[in-house]
């Protein structure tokens, strides 16, 4: 019982614990450059695409490598792909399905170009809000404060860092605590992305939320973040690969 107890809970804070806390406030501070900045339009996409999504996928993938930690502890593998997918699928089919019982597209809703483009632009975000929130933060919290303080902490940051595009707090709050929470029983991305956290935050964007920011340039932003993400995650492939001086 008491082993159950220190992994819900515990106080094991470190140097690493304040990064973690300073790397979510740092996400915090772009989110309120973005809305400081929503009338320079090139400011804006340059905070929210360099700044908040490349940075904020680079630096936890970044920061787990060269302090030695393992990436499949804080859910980045395809470990029980054939399990977590399935699972994933019907978590995403089931959120569509109460979308539009809860809140319908409007009649004139049609999957145009631009509506594509936004929604792939939403599913490159969320990359970003999967590996930086709910992998990174909520391991490092759970590492220092159990996993309950865990999830609660990673919900509070990710509905924290919408401050300046979707200052939708409360609603944000609970969807972080769900994504969280689905994502610590496995301890998998495969959980969440590409279905159940992508429905849930196209859907959102493109016909729930009434705060959110339109997206601007929607088709050449995903072609650049694209290349951007894909650069990162080969990069560190490359490096990660053990050398002749290592074998």
């Amino acid at each position: 019982m008491k082993n159950v107890i220190s992994k819900l809970f515990r106080w094991q804070p470190s140097q690493e614990t304040l990064v973690t806390v300073i790397a979510g406030i740092v996400m915090i501070g772009l989110s309120i450059a973005l809305g400081a900045t929503e009338s320079i339009p090139w400011i804006s996409i340059i905070i929210r695409d360099i700044g908040q999504i490349s940075l904020g996928i680079l630096f936890p993938l970044l920061y787990i490598r060269q302090h030695g930690n393992d990436f499949i502890s804080f859910g980045f593998s395809f470990k029980k792909w054939y399990l977590f997918l399935p699972i994933n699928l019907v978590l995403g089919i089931l959120l569509l399905l109460l979308f539009l019982s809860d809140v319908p597209p409007p009649d004139d809703f049609r999957l145009d170009t631009p509506i594509l483009g936004v929604s792939a632009f939403v599913m490159l975000a969320v990359i970003f809000e999967m590996v930086f929130f709910y992998g990174f933060l909520r391991t490092m919290f759970e590492r220092a404060f159990g996993i309950v303080p865990g999830v609660v902490l990673c919900a509070v940051f990710y509905s924290l860092h919408h401050v300046g595009f979707q200052p939708e707090f409360g609603k944000l709050f609970v969807v972080g605590l769900i994504f969280a929470v689905v994502y610590r029983i496995g301890n998998s991305v495969l959980l969440l992305y590409p279905f159940f956290l992508g429905v849930g935050a196209t859907y959102d964007v493109l016909i729930q939320s009434e705060e959110v920011t339109p997206v601007l340039y929607p088709e050449i932003r995903t072609l650049y973040l694209t290349v951007l993400i894909l650069g990162i995650i080969i990069w560190l492939w490359v490096k990660s690969r053990p050398t002749k001086n290592n074998i």
